[in-house]
């Protein structure tokens, strides 16, 4: 009597685990696409929002630090702060230690500008979490702790 063993294919081994990961993956995609629509005209792309964003948190202050918070190039992002200077939404000064540095700020424009965008991604979250059924609604908070967690893992 012979047996014949056969090695299943990854395709058929998807445990609901995997499925789950595939689900939450696109559903996070699609749900970040959606709001980056609900941008000020789409006036900037999602990496010079980022790096306006960034410039507003404090988090970088100049070109070389925000080129590598954002993981890009340095000359890929002073076409990027090129852009976002030529809006009016941040302003340059020297660094008072490193003549061969620029210091960055964010301009009152760029402030409100950031803000204005945010409202509008926030009134349109708002109103389609406002749609979901109580018990949605529910699961929706408390999944956002374990979303906010996986968010800051390196």
């Amino acid at each position: 009597m012979s047996t014949s063993r056969t090695v299943p294919s990854r395709a058929t081994e998807l445990t609901r685990s995997d499925d789950d990961v595939a689900r939450i993956r696109r559903a996070v995609l699609v749900l970040a696409r959606r709001l980056r629509q609900q941008a000020s005209g789409d006036t900037l792309s999602a990496t010079e929002m980022s790096v306006l964003g960034r410039i507003l948190r404090g988090e970088a202050n100049t070109p070389g630090r925000l080129a590598k918070a954002e993981h890009v190039q340095p000359p890929s992002m002073t076409k990027v702060l090129e852009r976002i200077e030529q809006l009016g939404f941040i302003g340059r000064r020297p660094h008072p230690d490193d003549g061969r540095q620029q210091l960055l700020s964010i301009t009152a424009q760029g402030t409100e500008f950031i803000e204005r965008t945010r409202e509008q991604r926030t009134r349109w979250l708002s109103e389609h979490i406002d749609a979901l059924s109580a018990a949605e609604r529910t699961a929706l908070g408390r999944a956002v702790d374990a979303l906010e967690k996986l968010a800051d893992l390196p």
